[in-house]
C-alpha cells in the first residue's frame, strides 16, 4: 500500500514538472544556442595544444613512468603498509625473539633445531595481511584507488618476506645470546632453505583457500612436521647431515614456486578485474 503511495507521488510530481516546462519553454526560444561544429571543437583542441607543449610531457612521464621513479613509488607504497599493518603481526614477531632467546638458556635439545619451529611463521601469519582485501571482501573498493588491488598485494607480500629475512638473522642473534656462543652459519643456510619452501608451499595454499583456513592449515601441518622431527633422534641427526649443495637446491625449488604463484597471482586477479568478477568466490 504505501509503495502504491510513493508511486502516486512520484507521478504526480512529474506531472507538475512538464507542466511548469511547458510553460516556460516558449520564453527559451529566444535564447538558443548555436554549437559549434566537430571541426570547429578539433580545430581549436589543435589550436590550444600548442600553448601547453608542458602540460603534455608531463602528462607522457606520468604515463610512462622511469624504472627509477617505479622504484621510488614502490619504496613510499611499502613503507605506507609497513605503517597499517596490524600491530599484533608486530607483537607476534617480538614474542617469538624472546622465545627464541629463552630457547637458547633453557632448552633441553639442541636451541637451533627449536628454532626451525619458529621461522616461517611471520611469513605465514603475514599472509593474513596479504589477502585481506580478498577475505573481508573490500578487493573491489581496493580497485577504486590509485594502487591496484594486484600491487597491494604484491606490496605486502614484500613486507612480510622481508620481514621474515630479518627475523631469522634477529632470531640467530637471539638463541645465539641465549646459549653464550657464536653464530652457526650453517643454521642460518637451514633456516633460510626452509623459509623459501614453507613461503612458497604456504602461498601456494593461500591461493586456493581463505587466507585464515589456509594459516591454519598451514600451520598445523608445519608444526606437526616439526614435532616428528624433533621427536626422532635419527631424523635430528639427518636434518643436521645435510649438506650445503643440498640446501641451495631446496632454497632455488622454494624461490621458483614462490616466484610462480606470485606471477600466478597477478595473472588471476588481473584478469579477473578486468572482466569484472566476483572476489568472494575465487578461494578455489
Amino acid at each position: 500500500m504505501k509503495r502504491t503511495e510513493n508511486q502516486d507521488k512520484k507521478k504526480h510530481t512529474t506531472e507538475f514538472e512538464m507542466e511548469e516546462f511547458n510553460e516556460i519553454a516558449p520564453y527559451l526560444d529566444q535564447y538558443a544556442v548555436e554549437f559549434p561544429s566537430e571541426m570547429e571543437i578539433d580545430q581549436t583542441i589543435r589550436t590550444l595544444e600548442a600553448y601547453m607543449p608542458g602540460q603534455v610531457d608531463q602528462m607522457n612521464e606520468h604515463l610512462q613512468p622511469s624504472p627509477g621513479r617505479a622504484f621510488i613509488e614502490l619504496l613510499q607504497v611499502v613503507r605506507g603498509e609497513v605503517a597499517i599493518f596490524h600491530r599484533s603481526y608486530w607483537v607476534i614477531c617480538a614474542l617469538l625473539l624472546i622465545i627464541g632467546f629463552w630457547l637458547g638458556g633453557h632448552s633441553k635439545i639442541d636451541p637451533y633445531m627449536s628454532g626451525i619451529v619458529m621461522v616461517p611463521v611471520p611469513f605465514i601469519l603475514g599472509l593474513l595481511e596479504v589477502f585481506k582485501g580478498r577475505d573481508q571482501g573490500l578487493m573491489e573498493m581496493e580497485l577504486t584507488c590509485k594502487i591496484t588491488s594486484q600491487q597491494l598485494m604484491l606490496t605486502r607480500l614484500i613486507v612480510v618476506l622481508s620481514a621474515n629475512m630479518a627475523f631469522v638473522l634477529l632470531l640467530m642473534l637471539a638463541i645465539s645470546g641465549g646459549t653464550g656462543g657464536s653464530i652457526s652459519w650453517s643454521v642460518i643456510a637451514l633456516w633460510y632453505a626452509q623459509l623459501m619452501v614453507a613461503a612458497g608451499a604456504s602461498l601456494w595454499l593461500a591461493m586456493r583457500v581463505r587466507g585464515g583456513t589456509a594459516v591454519s592449515l598451514f600451520l598445523v601441518g608445519w608444526f606437526g612436521l616439526i614435532w616428528l622431527i624433533l621427536s626422532d633422534p635419527r631424523f635430528i641427526s639427518l636434518v643436521h647431515s645435510i649438506q650445503t649443495p643440498v640446501l641451495i637446491v631446496l632454497a632455488i625449488c622454494g624461490i621458483l614456486l614462490l616466484i610462480s604463484q606470485i606471477r600466478q597471482m597477478s595473472r588471476k586477479y588481473t584478469s579477473q578485474t578486468e572482466r569484472g568478477y566476483s572476489f568472494d568466490i575465487d578461494h578455489g
